[in-house]
């Protein structure tokens, strides 16, 4: 893996990190009548899953730009970034509903996994 990657890879693990803690959260807050506190609990998750997903999706797109990968495109980048978004605030809702929070986390570790398979078989798929 090229040292310029590093953080794409490293960033990926993390946000896998961070969807399984969102998932985590989630399965834990529906039980609750009220969501927790928002600004002791909410936003800080929050803002971690930003930072980290800004991040990550500038790193993304780097990747694509310069390798090319077969199945891997922008537009899957921008969408596994805003659905991040989303399951950082949703994961604290208790009415949220499982099945469509469930359908999210999978789309976005599709993506997560698909980026770090991509550099797990070392293989570099060029169109």
């Amino acid at each position: 893996m090229a040292i310029a990657y590093q953080d794409l890879y490293t960033h990926t693990l993390s946000l896998q990190n961070k969807t399984k803690e969102a998932l985590d959260i989630f399965q834990r807050t529906r039980d609750l009548e009220e969501p927790p506190d928002f600004y002791e609990h909410i936003k800080p998750f929050a803002d971690d899953m930003l930072a980290l997903s800004d991040r990550w999706q500038e790193e993304a797109e780097q990747w694509i730009d310069k390798e090319k990968p077969v199945y891997m495109h922008k537009q899957l980048i921008w969408d596994t970034h805003e659905n991040l978004q989303i399951l950082s605030m949703q994961a604290f809702h208790p009415k949220t509903k499982e099945k469509r929070f469930r359908e999210m986390i999978q789309a976005v570790d599709y993506v997560l996994n698909g980026v770090r398979q991509a550099f797990d078989e070392g293989i570099e798929n060029k169109q």
